[in-house]
């Protein structure tokens, strides 16, 4: 008999991007996991060759049959872009690699379902190698994990001064986590996780962690690199927010946002 696994909705994320679309589904048609739905959904692109998506969608059609492709008629920004792909899947996981990026192995997708049906995990991030034309390198360092588990506080304060260590394109998501908390804030047009990272943290949520390099993230593209003028407007954004709002926040972190902001104010003046 079959055994009865969770259904994984695997995303393949499109913005002006599709010419390095065949190494990414190349990596998506290596799993060994059997129960997945594969949504391309391209979010509004001026360059992007339809055909060439069709064409990858075929392909992956012959491997798994449940293959949806979307293409949003005007750009909507990533927030309001993945709230829909949430929308629009029908798995239990899900899971999401971007034109360019590779899952790390054949195994990939099965060990992150196996790893969050046996944790009840609603968000579960793990490690990815940033590769570089002469270079590999592995983030995050393990002790996010260490954190994550016995300092999350001091974690999300970490975060806000200094730097996000959970990275979105290594972090996987069950469906009940949107269902708990809710979806992406649409006040933000670009930053979706880290600010949704930062409200889990301080309000008392669970963030499992796997020491498994899950995806190989080519460097560049919209967040990384130069920050980009509408991230960092996201950014502002959610220091206000937090402000605003700061339960769950250390004394020093409220104090560190109080003065970025005015530093900002300063620059804007």
């Amino acid at each position: 008999m079959k055994e009865n696994k969770p259904l994984v909705s695997l995303w393949i994320l499109m913005y002006n991007n599709s010419s390095d679309l065949k190494e990414t589904v190349d990596s998506v048609l290596m799993q060994d996991y059997e129960d997945i739905e594969v949504l391309f959904s391209d979010d509004g692109s001026t360059k992007i060759d339809r055909d060439a998506v069709e064409k990858e969608a075929e392909r992956v059609r012959k491997k798994y049959p449940e293959v949806r492709v979307y293409f949003n008629p005007e750009n909507v920004g990533t927030v309001a872009h993945i709230n829909s792909v949430i929308d629009r899947s029908k798995g239990k996981y899900f899971v999401s690699c971007c034109p360019g990026d590779r899952f790390h192995s054949s195994d990939t997708v099965r060990c992150i379902a196996e790893r969050m049906e046996k944790k009840h995990s609603l968000m579960l991030t793990t490690r990815r190698n940033d590769i570089y034309p002469d270079r590999i390198s592995v983030k995050p360092p393990v002790i996010t994990g260490t954190a994550l588990r016995f300092a999350p506080r001091l974690l999300c304060d970490y975060m806000l001064r200094k730097r996000n260590l959970i990275s979105g394109c290594c972090t996987f998501t069950a469906r009940e986590l949107f269902e708990r908390y809710g979806k992406y804030d649409t006040d933000y047009r670009l930053l979706e996780d880290y600010p949704y990272v930062i409200d889990l943290l301080r309000n008392g949520a669970r963030i499992d962690f796997m020491n498994l390099v899950t995806i190989d993230h080519s460097i560049g593209g919209v967040s990384t690199g130069k920050i980009h003028p509408l991230i960092w407007k996201d950014i502002v954004c959610m220091r206000e927010k937090l402000l605003k709002d700061p339960h769950g926040l250390m004394k020093r972190t409220v104090s560190f946002l109080a003065e970025t902001q005015k530093e900002t104010s300063k620059e804007a003046d």
